[in-house]
């Protein structure tokens, strides 16, 4: 290998990995990450790392807001108002 800092070999594995600290993370919430991790009998990173990947699952708020906007009303067969007063009639009846 010649040259400057970031060339590699061919076939060389380069695995990029990227770092986040969190500056003034409140005490309190501190504290509860730590316990949820230990109740969960892993590492803080580990919790943490989890939490961030499940939120990676779901759309964001705003592609959730276009799905819905989206798509095409239902018809539930009246207005909710009175369906939902037809139906506590019906279970207290």
């Amino acid at each position: 290998m010649t040259g400057g800092c970031c060339q590699h070999p061919k076939d060389a594995n380069v695995i990029l990995v990227a770092n986040l600290q969190i500056k003034d993370l409140p005490e309190d919430l501190h504290a509860e990450l730590r316990r949820r991790a230990r109740l969960e009998g892993v590492t803080l990173r580990a919790y943490v790392l989890g939490l961030i990947e499940a939120d990676q699952q779901l759309p964001s708020r705003a592609e959730w807001l276009a799905r819905v906007r989206s798509g095409r009303p239902v018809d539930i067969g009246g207005p909710v108002a009175k369906l939902v007063a037809k139906d506590r009639r019906t279970r207290s009846g």
